[in-house]
């Protein structure tokens, strides 16, 4: 057979693809497909995390701002408030808010809020604390 582009003769078997070029070229193809995808899930999973956690810390914010507008007088030192309804309904259905209020010294109560919820089989714990003082505020 002669090849019009060269004018060369060339054998019937040097035209075209052969099976086992084929063949390296689909599983090539295939890794980098499966790679791409595993690629695609990872990013989802951690977009997923990230809004998830960013929610959890707007919501303890919320609390301690809530907590510090009732006042000094109303926080009871030893006490626990649960803020469990007013979670996001963003997050996991079983995402619980707890704060510990504490008076580690005189005219000053300190409040520790959690969030905490189950994502992708692992508890994740969002922990924030601030000082209320009965004259002024203080953040730790």
């Amino acid at each position: 057979m002669i090849n019009k582009k060269s004018g060369r003769i060339v054998k019937d078997r040097e035209w075209g693809f052969t099976l086992i070029e084929i063949l390296i070229t689909i599983i090539v193809l295939g890794l980098v497909i499966t790679s791409l995808a595993d690629m695609y899930y990872v990013v989802q999973t951690t977009e997923a995390k990230s809004l998830a956690y960013d929610s959890a810390v707007r919501a303890a914010r919320t609390e301690i701002e809530d907590l510090r507008n009732n006042g000094y007088d109303t926080l009871v030192a030893g006490s626990s408030v649960t803020f469990t309804p007013t979670i996001p309904s963003n997050l996991p259905i079983t995402a619980t808010g707890n704060v510990v209020i504490s008076e580690p010294m005189y005219g000053l109560r300190r409040v520790d809020v959690t969030v905490s919820y189950v994502q992708y089989g692992q508890t994740v714990n969002v922990e924030l604390s601030s000082e209320i003082g009965i004259i002024g505020l203080g953040q730790g």
